[in-house]
């Protein structure tokens, strides 16, 4: 293992350890005194202008004790960089989804870090943590945006964990604001069909590794804590809850533990909320809460914080809240479980986000095989919820690059014969296509576009040839004039 190695396996356990390294090869910056009430927010907006921005930690947080702190751009941090770029990037995801097929479940202990201080009762008082109100027309303070939502299915026992938008409501309320059909809603919905609320602890700064787990898909029945672990390649050491029996990570920053009514019994104003499409689509609607029986928190807690902003920002793209690198590496993978031959990259065009905007690149081996992609990548696991374009493309495009996959589009698609609409697909509050009518009824479901942007089989031999140098030819050229022109060198100057 290489020094670079070495040091992302360290700091994908360890949040602090995670900043130490960051700060040690100067990709840390310190701010001190910045309002939590957009300030904050806009600062972290303004470092996603730059495609690999720094890591922030606001300390000295304006109206919190000194030794609080939020830190965002943490899983985007320098110390994770492979130097991979493309599909080369996508493809490391892949090896690490696949790294270790044996799962390491976590292993419950009964200290750590997160035992340092405990506030039951009246002394529970979420206020005293920074809660930032991160965007201009947000209807709240919301400390949780890089968090992991827990869960235990009643059925069957299975442990879950995601990423939820929770919002500040009192001192012993927090609103959890989860879209229909995820886990985590699954979950609680049985709990209340059983007329009990549902038990549920928020963790709201952790190791990295669990920051990534909690944003990804796995399937029902698979503990995002037993793929962490298997990622590390040891167990993550829990706690289980005063209250809930629910484990949560034994070094967590800060965490909230209680429970969840159903919302007829309670439920507050949510929203609205600035969310990664760009809008602030999903409103303001009762959502239910979390009565917060108990508070665990470290020492000078650090918060971890990854709101959502507006795709188009660089850093917004290849870092911690877009996870279109992970998401594209998921969605491969699905496409060849599924039996697609000849897949040559996946990936997700800048500008929509991780989910709208998927593109595959394909060898067509036979007729209907781009169909077939094309299918698959509509209504598998990982871009189930809130797609809204697939585009197939011949494996001589390069996807990384929009202007190849416009230029696709403009010379090898015919919209009448190589497109697909299907209706009734899973989507969410958060879609800005979402007609209010329809929202108010909760009838989330929207269309998908297929793209056949590829040379049609029955005919691709006799498809006009590409107007361009060969690209082993073009290799071939750059080592024999490298060093000669000062343009092969990336030297522009006169």
């Amino acid at each position: 293992m290489d020094n670079r190695e070495g040091m992302a396996a360290a700091a994908l356990g360890d949040l602090r350890k995670c900043l130490e390294l960051a700060e040690s090869i100067g990709n840390l910056e310190y701010v001190d005194g910045a309002d939590p009430d957009l300030e904050l927010g806009a600062l972290y907006e303004i470092s996603l202008e730059s495609e690999r921005p720094p890591v922030l930690v606001f300390r000295n947080i304006k109206g919190y004790p000194p030794g609080y702190q939020v830190a965002v751009n943490v899983r985007s941090s320098e110390v994770f960089d492979t130097g991979a770029r493309g599909l080369e990037l996508v493809q490391n995801y892949r090896r690490h989804r696949r790294k270790s097929v044996a799962p390491i479940p976590p292993v419950v202990v009964d200290k750590g870090p997160t035992l340092e201080n405990i506030h039951e009762g009246a002394a529970v008082d979420i206020s005293a943590f920074p809660a930032p109100r991160w965007h201009q027309d947000d209807g709240g303070r919301y400390i949780g945006t890089e968090c992991m939502v827990i869960t235990r299915d009643p059925d069957t026992g299975w442990v879950n964990f995601g990423t939820y938008r929770v919002q500040v409501h009192d001192k012993t309320t927090l609103v959890v604001f989860i879209e229909h059909g995820k886990h985590g809603d699954v979950i609680r919905r049985k709990y209340w069909a059983q007329g009990k609320p549902c038990p549920m602890a928020i963790s709201v700064g952790q190791a990295p590794v669990l920051g990534a787990t909690a944003a990804s898909t796995p399937g029902p029945g698979v503990s995002e804590y037993d793929i962490a672990g298997s990622r590390l390649g040891r167990p993550i050491e829990v706690i289980e809850g005063r209250h809930t029996g629910l484990p949560f990570p034994a070094d967590s920053e800060l965490v909230f533990e209680g429970f969840m009514p159903a919302p007829e019994v309670r439920a507050e104003p949510e929203g609205p909320f600035g969310e990664w499409p760009g809008y602030y689509a999903s409103s303001t609607r009762p959502e239910p809460v979390l009565e917060v029986k108990a508070v665990y928190h470290r020492n000078d807690p650090i918060i971890t914080g990854a709101p959502p902003m507006k795709p188009t920002l660089p850093g917004f793209w290849y870092g911690t809240a877009g996870s279109s690198h992970i998401r594209a590496a998921a969605l491969w993978d699905e496409l060849e479980a599924a039996g697609v031959p000849g897949v040559k990259g996946v990936w997700k065009l800048p500008g929509g986000g991780p989910r709208f905007i998927n593109v595959i690149a394909i060898e067509q081996m036979h007729q209907g095989h781009a169909k077939m992609a094309g299918l698959v990548a509509a209504g598998c696991g990982s871009n189930a919820y809130l797609g809204r374009i697939v585009i197939v493309v011949d494996h001589d495009i390069d996807i990384t690059k929009t202007a190849e996959v416009m230029w696709a589009l403009a010379t090898r698609w015919d919209p009448k014969t190589q497109t697909d609409i299907i209706d009734g697909c899973w989507t969410g509050y958060i879609d800005p296509m979402i007609e209010p009518a329809r929202r108010e009824k909760d009838d989330l479901s929207n269309s998908r576009i297929i793209i056949y942007a590829v040379r049609p089989f029955a005919w691709k031999k006799e498809f006009p040839q590409v107007n361009a140098v060969r690209p082993d030819y073009a290799d071939e050229i750059r080592k024999r004039w490298a060093g000669k022109l000062r343009f092969l060198n990336g030297d522009s100057s006169a």
